[in-house]
């Protein structure tokens, strides 16, 4: 798998920048992670959340960019640097050309439509530069806020998968969406 190097100016839109995530993020992501809307909505982020979960998770990006497994971006304001969100890539299958991004924005930072900019940006890197043909986004069923950023970035949504993945020793529901390649150019 090759290696992903992240891009070099940051990807940008004058509002957002996506960069990496540093050591002076930790508090404002464990503030964030403290969220119960973010601990509901997410099937990854730990509940409660510590500053040792963010160092511990900040510490496994360099090792996912380099075997081409991952790539999570801080989202930060572009004028202040403050960390408003975080959005990136996994299950990434280069063979395939496909991967999934996700994303959680910080209750200080919703509603400003700092998740769509970022997954917009994503999106557009991953089929424009990474070569990828098809990008997956999952969201739970309810999660309207989610719902609204995957329509608002122009993705299709393709149906429910049935008990799909298993949150905290529960099996959910999984709304699947799709933004494929044919998509940025319409």
């Amino acid at each position: 798998m090759p290696p992903i190097v992240l891009p070099d100016p940051p990807l940008s839109d004058g509002v957002i920048t996506l960069r990496a995530f540093t050591a002076d993020d930790i508090p404002a992501i464990t503030a964030a992670c403290q969220d119960p809307e973010i601990a509901r909505w997410t099937a990854m982020v730990p509940s409660p959340y510590t500053d040792e979960d963010a160092r511990g998770w900040i510490a496994t990006h360099d090792e996912a960019r380099s075997e081409g497994l991952g790539c999570p971006f801080a989202v930060a304001d572009a004028a202040t640097g403050e960390l408003l969100a975080s959005a990136g890539f996994h299950q990434i299958e280069w063979d395939d050309r496909c991967l999934d991004v996700g994303y959680w924005t910080a209750p200080w930072a919703r509603r400003r439509g700092v998740a769509t900019r970022a997954v917009r940006l994503l999106s557009r890197w991953a089929i424009g530069d990474l070569g990828m043909e098809r990008i997956s986004l999952l969201t739970f069923p309810g999660n309207v806020a989610s719902e609204g950023v995957a329509q608002a970035a122009g993705y299709t949504r393709e149906g429910v998968l049935r008990a799909y993945l298993e949150v905290r020793g529960e099996r959910r529901d999984t709304t699947i969406w799709s933004f494929i390649a044919a998509d940025l150019e319409a």
